[in-house]
């Protein structure tokens, strides 16, 4: 199972390759589709056919990192089209090399091809800013240039893309917001309502994928999931009204009386998040149900006509296309939530025998962060010294008080300016600070031709970033906050 389940995540780690075809095997049995579509369940076994293949996957299916419920969707019957819409089969050979494994048999060669629907689920998407930093396209799955983090608000065009399927289209005149759960009076809204009947509120805050910097954890040891680098992390000025306002209104005033624990978010693309109740009804918290970005109606690639956005929590709470919103006694069901996707383990654990995954806390806030953007490593320096620029951001809304940069290694450090972002409350401070330094090239650097330049943040509850990535490696490459590190060449001339 642990096997099973580490290939998939894989996907998108190694280069983009298609999946091996299936050479027929003379030693195996040959089958029909309709005896294939015989097993369809447990007793009978879950057999798939991919290609010309037969194979019996029924041990895999409670591992399937996508949920049971998706993959019996397949039972029975070809899953070449499901592998169309979940495109990440395709980011790596791991899916297909596992499929092999538990290959059965052949199709019958002398049947009747049987059409499948090729048309591709993907070709709808939106067009992309070129300058993006690409790890796939189907889904889209993009990062932020630092070569371009010029504007402390990222524009929409340059926000990190970060998506698991085809992007939903809602027409905003039809949208409807349902509302329910304990202690609410089920409603629903369309978008003029969500308008007309709430207080309209702007919360600039800053939105950072649990893999960023994914990359270098992979220097330790290979991790699952993007190798997302320094990118998957932007920052925009949203619009809309409280969430708590919402359900204010629907009737749960008390969400303690009515034993509601989390309030969970329902996208069109299939997603359920769910984010603790505590957040949502704190005065100070700023949760929204957003339908402007940066001053225009939200774009398409990023949650049209409505998301979620969770100040302070990680990427994967900020819902996007919210179409249901549910007050509930446990956090939200799926892999997203109680799966491995979001779950932190001990750098010890390498598989996931024996783990009670579900019983594990799911990411919501995260650690103090601060990264170099600018010169990129490699960039030829000269001159006596040599100015560099970052962001760095905490969540909860904790502040950066001090960004200090070292040239050897860690043994001293001087301190950056804080720039813009720097102005925010300490204990509200959603987005991002932008810092700069002047940093003096050593003599040795002269000397060597190479000099190496780090960072680290402090945040307003004086967290601080650990010096390796290694004390805090995980299986899935989370939260790596380790000091941000680059090699700059030195003209010695």
């Amino acid at each position: 199972a642990g096997i099973g389940t580490a290939a998939f995540f894989a996907t998108g780690i190694a280069a983009v390759a298609e999946p091996s075809k299936n050479a027929p095997t003379k030693d195996l049995p040959i089958y029909t589709r309709d005896q294939v579509a015989q097993h369809d369940t447990h007793s009978k076994g879950i057999w798939v056919t991919y290609k010309d293949g037969v194979y019996d996957i029924t041990d895999f299916v409670a591992n399937h990192p996508g949920g049971s419920e998706k993959i019996m969707l397949a039972a029975g019957k070809a899953i070449d089209p499901f592998w169309n819409l979940y495109r990440q089969h395709y980011s790596s050979s791991a899916p297909a090399e596992l499929l092999a494994e538990m290959r059965i048999g052949t199709l019958d060669p002398n049947e009747a091809p049987l059409e499948v629907d090729a048309t591709n689920p993907y070709s709808n998407d939106p067009a992309r800013h070129p300058g993006l930093v690409f790890h796939s396209t189907q889904p889209c799955n993009a990062e932020l240039p630092m070569t371009l983090l010029d504007s402390w608000v990222t524009p929409a065009e340059l926000f990190f893309v970060r998506h698991h399927h085809p992007v939903p289209h809602i027409n905003p005149e039809e949208y409807r917001l349902v509302v329910k759960g304990p202690g609410v009076e089920p409603a629903s809204f369309s978008l003029e309502e969500l308008r007309s009947k709430f207080k309209e509120h702007t919360v600039t805050s800053t939105l950072q994928c649990g893999g960023n910097r994914r990359a270098d954890m992979n220097g330790v040891a290979k991790t699952s999931g993007t190798a997302w680098g320094c990118g998957a992390i932007s920052t925009a000025q949203w619009t809309g009204v409280y969430l708590r306002d919402v359900l204010a209104a629907c009737g749960l005033a008390d969400p303690e009386l009515a034993q509601v624990e989390h309030v969970t978010f329902v996208g069109a693309d299939e997603m359920l998040a769910s984010v603790p109740v505590e957040k949502v009804y704190n005065p100070y918290g700023d949760v929204l149900l957003a339908y402007s970005m940066n001053g225009e109606p939200i774009p398409q690639d990023h949650g049209a006509p409505v998301r979620a956005i969770v100040p302070g929590h990680v990427g994967v709470r900020n819902v996007k296309w919210v179409t249901e919103v549910h007050a509930s006694k446990e956090e939200a069901t799926g892999m997203w939530q109680r799966g491995m996707a979001y779950k932190m383990l001990p750098s010890s654990v390498t598989n996931l025998d024996g783990i009670d995954v579900e019983s594990r806390v799911s990411m919501q806030e995260q650690p103090v962060q601060s990264v170099i953007a600018m010169p990129q490593s490699g960039t030829v320096v000269e001159g006596s010294e040599v100015d560099i620029k970052g962001y760095s951001w905490s969540g909860g809304g904790r502040g950066i008080v001090m960004v200090d940069v070292s040239t050897d290694g860690g043994k001293t450090w001087m301190p950056a300016t804080l720039k813009e972002g720097s102005e925010q409350r300490p204990n509200r401070a959603w987005a991002w600070t932008f810092w700069e330094a002047e940093v003096p090239i050593p003599a040795e650097a002269m000397k060597t031709g190479t000099m190496e330049i780090c960072c680290r943040a402090t945040d307003a509850a004086s967290n601080t970033q650990p010096h390796s990535a290694a004390p805090i490696w995980n299986m899935r490459g989370l939260a790596n906050n380790s000091w941000h590190k680059i090699i700059l060449r030195v003209d010695q001339s």
